[in-house]
């Protein structure tokens, strides 16, 4: 009986068939033997040399890229992505030295001839972080195909790039530094590793005898190696990308602005330094949240190696041991904490933990309520009150079905980019109005309609602030998390009755008004007639509210 998973490898077995023919002779014995992993490398080296001498390495890549799986890897729902990937990839790996070129097809060759689809995109990415960091957030989409999300959870769950002994000689180097009567035991093994880093078990001995677990975190060596040229090449890639975004269909997408703040992302993760000063800042601004847990920064730390105490919990996802209620209380903290409590909060600027995926989740319950721990801070977004102001507003705006309260707040969140540029408006206006037409006056699906709009935006050229976009991906990359934790947990219910509780609490207190006052006249006030009309559609929000009110589910006031 033939199964899906069958149809889907079909011509990636008959790549494979292909390219093992090309490269036989790379696996021919020595001596009687199997040529060692150098061999095979540099024969494999040879024969690329003379593939590009007769033009013909474009074809050894795409060969490769059909061996893999990657001209069919992304499901319906991303289609209009499938000729980027190829493209993309064929770009990257042409443009790799001919050295490492020849490891990836070594590694390749080395797998199981019937390696499934997961396992061979998973060492084609092993030590390509961009890449890696890409796979784990889309693999937590809700609507993925099952093979597809497999092969993506796999970057999450099974990376094992690094040993122990290969980290050791940095590890001695910098234990090995002054610790002012500090002393440091590694265990020897891998606690965790991510796409740029990896975390060692570790007991730290402080003055006066007392000591307590942690855990060492340093870049991957190999990571190390590569990533400048990697970037470089993200780089060159994004050009490549937008050169050809027209005739692919993707319209204004801004490949090199995307590209940018990946970049972005993994340079925040190489930047031990920085991660360690975000610990202290996690510290402070969550220490009264009896909800969370946030590892503490041991002074022993140094630039090439973060300590910090260590808190064992389960992971997020693995969730089969809780009752109903449990599930529900777990999906809900995680909520708030993550995507609510950024525009929730009242102070002038709130923070959040901006790299959310399952892999740096945990939880323990303690007298039947759940504890989240947040590992990874390499990555932190802070948003400021007109921000908050402008998610709360787009929020309620979809739900009330208020178009021009959504355009509106869309243009605050973009700096008034929409404004600015009526071509670019007037398109925005058309995508809002056919959501929020498809939507009709519902709370169904608020949130996948934010998600939506913010990628429409991105088709059109809009260009978000750094933190906006990293909340953006916090919202994208939850969406499949909570729904592992809870199905029934309905994320749209529990986000609007929260910020229809922080709208009405902030009018009452008048924050509200004051706010809207002064953020508008900051931003409009090049146009006295904006000014007027984001105003008057503001305050006529504010009278509408009380009918939304009505709408809110009623449970959540039990």
């Amino acid at each position: 009986m033939k199964t899906e998973q069958d149809g889907h490898d079909q011509p990636r077995l008959n790549a494979n068939v292909s390219l093992m023919r090309t490269f036989l002779q790379v696996l021919a014995p020595m001596a009687g033997r199997k040529p060692s992993v150098t061999v095979m490398r540099n024969r494999v080296a040879d024969l690329l040399r003379q593939a590009r001498a007769d033009g013909e390495l474009d074809r050894i890549v795409r060969q490769v890229i059909s061996f893999v799986g990657l001209e069919s890897f992304l499901p319906p729902s991303y289609a209009k992505f499938q000729v980027v990937l190829t493209e993309g990839m064929a770009f990257l790996l042409a443009s790799f030295s001919l050295t490492r070129l020849a490891e990836k097809i070594v590694d390749q060759l080395q797998l199981p001839f019937t390696a499934l689809l997961g396992r061979r995109v998973f060492t084609l990415v092993s030590d390509m972080p961009t890449l890696q960091k890409l796979g784990q957030v889309i693999a937590r989409n809700p609507n993925l195909d099952p093979v597809f999300k497999r092969a993506l959870v796999d970057l999450e769950d099974n990376l094992k790039t690094v040993t122990f002994e290969q980290i050791k000689p940095l590890l001695d180097k910098e234990i090995g530094k002054p610790r002012h009567d500090f002393s440091i035991t590694p265990e020897p093994g891998i606690l965790a590793e991510a796409s740029v880093c990896a975390v060692v078990p570790a007991e730290v001995a402080a003055p006066m005898g007392h000591s307590f677990r942690a855990v060492l975190k340093v870049v991957k060596p190999k990571v190390a190696k590569n990533i400048g040229s990697e970037l470089t090449l993200l780089a060159r890639l994004a050009v490549f990308l937008d050169q050809h975004r027209e005739e692919w269909g993707l319209g204004r997408f801004l490949f090199q602005a995307t590209f940018a703040e990946v970049k972005k992302a993994i340079r925040s993760e190489m930047n031990l330094t920085g991660e360690q000063d975000n610990l202290d800042q996690a510290g402070a601004y969550y220490g009264s949240d009896q909800s969370l847990l946030v590892p503490a920064r041991l002074p022993v730390s140094t630039p090439r190696m973060t300590a910090m105490t260590r808190i064992d919990g389960t992971k997020i996802t693995d969730v089969a041991g809780l009752t109903k209620r449990e599930r529900w209380l777990l999906a809900a903290t995680l909520a708030r904490i993550c995507i609510l409590r950024p525009i929730q909060d009242t102070k002038d600027e709130s923070m959040f933990h901006g790299d959310p995926h399952a892999g740096n989740l945990a939880y323990i319950f303690e007298c039947g309520r759940p504890r989240i721990i947040l590992y990874d801070w390499a990555m932190i977004g802070k948003l400021n009150r007109v921000d908050r102001l402008a998610m709360v507003m787009l929020t309620l705006g979809l739900i009330m079905g208020n178009k021009k309260a959504v355009f509106y707040a869309a243009d605050i969140i973009t700096k008034g980019q929409l404004s600015a540029d009526p071509g670019i408006g007037d398109k925005i206006q058309r995508t809002i109005n056919e959501v929020i037409s498809r939507r009709g006056m519902k709370v169904t699906g608020a949130m996948s309609a934010i998600e939506q709009l913010f990628e429409n935006f991105t088709y059109h050229g809009v260009v978000f602030s750094s933190d906006m976009m990293m909340y953006k991906k916090v919202l994208f990359t939850l969406q499949g998390v909570l729904t592992e934790i809870d199905p029934l947990f309905n994320r749209d219910d529990y986000l609007v009755w929260a910020a229809m509780l922080t709208f009405v609490e902030d009018l009452i207190k008048l924050r509200l008004l004051r706010l809207v006052l002064h953020e508008t006249w900051s931003l409009y006030r090049h146009s006295l007639a904006l000014l007027f009309d984001v105003q008057k559609v503001v305050l006529r929000f504010i009278w509408d509210l009380g009918f939304s009110w009505t709408k809110l589910p009623r449970h959540f006031f039990k």
